[in-house]
């Protein structure tokens, strides 16, 4: 299995946790994870490296030009537009790619997910709005008629039909043109060039949020609580605000988080106290 994460030193740690609960329902899996980050040193991955023992892990620095002008803000900063160059700087051999973002945390095996055929998609993700909201979404950032808005913290993307169609100058000049039109910046951009392009999986259970459970549980008369979670959810994810290591955090999903941080700070404290 192929995995992709792309972010800045401060999601580092919450990178590691997410890691932490993809490799514990993939122990069987041999898996090459690439780590796009231009402000984390080599040394910074040993302690993956040497405590995972079936992951192969590649810090990939990706420069472009175009990045550097790019759009940005401090919860989205410029690395988040670098999963959809994928193709640019992923080996040759990768046809595929897992990409997560580092607020998630996995709760099954995502073998079946993974290897869900493309029929042509270049991403396979969940939407998380309603029919009123994509169709604002497509006129605000000018996407094709019947195009769909993916929530772009977890994407299967199809690297090897990227490398064929994909047009980069076309991706450059949409990010620096249409920089006022860009809210989430990366998911608009999807939308704007791909999102005829795309394949739906459903986003209660590999893209659930504590915002996706609210709102289905004022909504329908069957709830998802804790157990709902632990039995049918692949995926959590804490986008938005909401994240599990504020005070202020507001949900179910916390203890999911907290299990496996708990696990990374403890590894962090036997690497320190040898």
């Amino acid at each position: 299995m192929n995995l992709l994460a792309t972010f800045n030193k401060d999601y580092f740690f919450y990178f590691q946790v997410m890691l932490d609960s993809f490799v514990k329902h993939h122990q069987d899996h041999e898996i090459n994870v690439f780590v796009v980050c231009n402000d984390i040193e080599e040394r910074n991955l040993d302690l993956i490296r040497n405590n995972y023992k079936n992951l192969n892990v590649s810090l990939i620095r990706y420069q472009n030009q175009i990045l550097d002008r790019a759009k940005t803000t401090y919860r989205f900063p410029k690395e988040v537009y670098a999963r959809l160059y994928a193709a640019e700087y992923l080996p040759e051999e990768i046809d595929r790619v897992l990409y997560l973002d580092p607020d998630t945390i996995v709760l099954k095996n995502l073998a079946a997910f993974y290897r869900m055929e493309f029929d042509g998609s270049y991403f396979i993700g969940a939407s998380n709005v309603k029919r009123f909201f994509t169709a604002f979404n497509n006129w605000k950032n000018k996407a094709k008629k019947g195009s769909k808005y993916l929530n772009t913290g977890v994407l299967l993307i199809n690297v090897e039909k990227l490398r064929r169609k994909q047009n980069i100058e076309e991706l450059n000049d949409y990010i620096i043109k249409n920089e006022n039109r860009l809210f989430l910046p990366d998911q608009d951009v999807l939308n704007a060039l791909y999102g005829t392009k795309v394949s739906l999986i459903e986003h209660l259970k590999y893209n659930l949020s504590d915002r996706a459970i609210t709102r289905h549980n004022l909504a329908n008369r069957k709830k998802i609580d804790y157990r709902w979670v632990e039995k049918y959810a692949y995926v959590l994810h804490f986008y938005g605000k909401n994240k599990p290591w504020n005070n202020k955090y507001k949900g179910i999903l916390r203890p999911f988080y907290q299990f496996h941080a708990k696990r990374v700070e403890s590894l962090h404290k036997t690497i320190l106290s040898n």
